[in-house]
């Protein structure tokens, strides 16, 4: 077998978390440039830690009330406990990074005349893609990267009895999941592909169907259907895999009068 990295990295780490092991490494003799940085995720914080190794004075500018980016509001607490991110977070604070919070930025030359030398841009993408479908306006339809960011902020979140969640990725699983442990009584995740074909991580695909989700594969919604404004269904038609396409995968097609209903009352795309 392989060498399981990621284990014995998480040994390690959890070993020196547990124990108070510190790291302190050495930082540069200060220099009289600052840098400003907007967006306080992965790699807005990577670049304070960087760049305050080589002793320049940096401040991390982020609009949301907590940093960590998608780490933060993307990912669920189950799947990445929030105290391991905030001490990660305390280090780069430690270090001599400043991050503001609550602080949108709406335009480079105000952090200019501010007196920033230099400035990073790392505001990450927190729009989902949608499925351009029809009824994707109607009340219950929620984007997965929203849904997620809205659980993790502890916001309060009206999940209905039957949930969909459409797409085989990592935000979809985690929405999917999500969407359980909030109080929905059934959770179908509908995807074109099989189930080898999923983008989300095998364990966590598992995980979601032991807890009692439904995967429906080789399966495309092509309508979200209505009643008073509100989710009430789903049109869906099954799909066939025919010739590989550049990522490797079998192309989808669908399958001629394989059309079908579903009831649903809040879908998650």
């Amino acid at each position: 077998e392989s060498v399981a990295i990621n284990q014995l990295k998480r040994f390690v780490a959890d070993y020196a978390f547990e124990h108070g092991v510190e790291y302190a490494p050495q930082v540069k003799e200060g220099k009289k440039e600052r840098v400003a940085i907007i967006g306080a995720g992965p790699a807005g914080l990577s670049a304070a830690w960087d760049l305050t190794l080589e002793g320049y004075q940096v401040t991390v500018f982020d609009a949301l009330p907590v940093a960590g980016g998608m780490l933060a509001v993307g990912i669920p607490e189950y799947r990445l406990p929030k105290d391991i991110l905030r001490k990660e977070i305390q280090d780069v604070e430690k270090l001599g990074v400043d991050i503001r919070l609550n602080t949108p930025i709406h335009d480079i030359e105000s952090l200019l005349k501010d007196g920033y030398q230099a400035v990073f841009i790392a505001v990450g993408a927190h729009r989902g893609a949608k499925m351009e479908i029809p009824g994707e306006d109607l009340g219950g339809v929620y984007d997965a990267i929203e849904f997620l960011k809205e659980a993790n902020l502890g916001k309060e979140i009206q999940v209905s009895k039957r949930v969909a969640v459409i797409g085989g990725g990592n935000s979809a699983t985690d929405s999917a999941r999500v969407a359980l442990r909030k109080g929905a009584e059934e959770v179908h995740i509908f995807y074109r592909r099989e189930r080898r074909d999923m983008p989300a991580i095998a364990e966590e695909v598992e995980a979601a169907e032991e807890e009692g989700i439904h995967l429906h594969l080789l399966t495309v919604p092509t309508k979200i259907l209505g009643n008073d404004g509100r989710v009430a269904g789903l049109e869906c038609i099954r799909m066939e895999l025919k010739e590989f396409d550049r990522s490797g995968r079998k192309t989808p097609y669908p399958i001629g009068g394989s059309e079908y209903k579903t009831d649903i009352d809040m879908v998650i795309e």
